[in-house]
């Protein structure tokens, strides 16, 4: 019997996490125990799972906001002193898509040798420029399971024993932003290999109709200042891995994007360049963790 355990990383959201709660155990699949790792600054989560009185339900209050990477951090190091294989890693606004995906996930662990990570849904990564590749439906229809670089955000990774033993974890001091894919990346280096089932990911291409939808434009974005937070980490990212051809691409792409911002308006334009000269300037002082407000 496959041991399965995992975390659900929460900020503020009781009602939201229970939603989540009760999609992770009415899974085909369902996990041994959960942790729910607390970002919040109150015990309003507390109050709900105490009023849950489910004992499949551990709880740890970070007592900060370390943001979804260093939660994950400890979601990690708490599941690996358990007796698990697998570990899922979860949000709170982020429940499994489908009851049967830690099925359909487990059901490919053994298509690869080397796998360490599951996934429903992942990507390619252009090494030299930094960023994802969109994997083609077509691709997708002719497998059962597909090697990927890294997996896209809440889209229920499960992560081998294994992998946390030799040492990987996300890096804390990202806080936010790109945590999954620098968890990812250095996974791979370490000789692990990422697999997604490639049925469960051509279904949420469908419900969310991208089936023939290869490459997406550039779209003006609602909440700038996750800008910063990306940029920056992916520079971090680049200096960890010691890819410093992705490191150019990322600040002439960067700069680009600052000019390209004012496209939509003098305030937009002036809003984003502010956001993008942080992240360059915060890069080259050593400046990680929280630093701007996402309110």
């Amino acid at each position: 019997m496959i041991k399965l355990g995992g975390f659900i990383i929460t900020f503020h959201r009781p009602g939201i996490l229970m939603d989540t709660l009760d999609q992770v155990f009415n899974q085909t699949f369902p996990p041994e125990f959960i942790w729910v790792i607390d970002n919040s600054k109150d015990d309003q989560t507390l109050s709900a799972l105490i009023k849950r009185d489910d004992n499949r339900i551990k709880y740890h209050y970070m007592g900060y906001n370390a943001g979804p990477a260093g939660a994950a951090k400890k979601g990690l190091e708490l599941c690996s002193a358990e007796d698990l294989a697998w570990i899922y890693w979860g949000h709170d606004n982020d429940p499994p898509k489908h009851l049967d995906t830690f099925e359909k996930l487990l059901a490919i662990k053994d298509d690869n040798p080397f796998c360490g990570i599951l996934g429903a849904v992942g990507h390619f990564f252009d090494y030299e420029r930094g960023s994802i590749k969109r994997i083609q439906s077509r691709l997708l229809e002719r497998k059962i399971s597909l090697e990927v670089e890294c997996l896209s955000v809440g889209m229920s990774m499960l992560v081998h024993r294994d992998v946390i033993k030799v040492g990987v974890f996300p890096d804390p001091d990202l806080f936010l932003g790109f945590e999954e894919l620098d968890f990812c990346l250095k996974a791979k280096r370490r000789g692990f290999d990422i697999l997604v089932n490639c049925e469960l990911f051509l279904r949420l291409r469908k419900m969310q109709n991208e089936v023939a939808i290869e490459r997406s434009d550039y779209k003006k974005k609602d909440k700038l200042v996750l800008e910063y937070y990306f940029l920056r980490n992916l520079l971090y990212i680049s200096d960890s891995l010691t890819l410093n051809a992705m490191k150019k691409q990322l600040i002439w792409k960067w700069i680009g994007k600052s000019v390209y911002g004012f496209r939509y308006g003098l305030k937009y334009g002036v809003e984003n360049f502010r956001y993008i000269f942080l992240a360059f300037l915060h890069y080259h002082k050593g400046i990680k963790g929280k630093t701007l407000s996402l309110v």
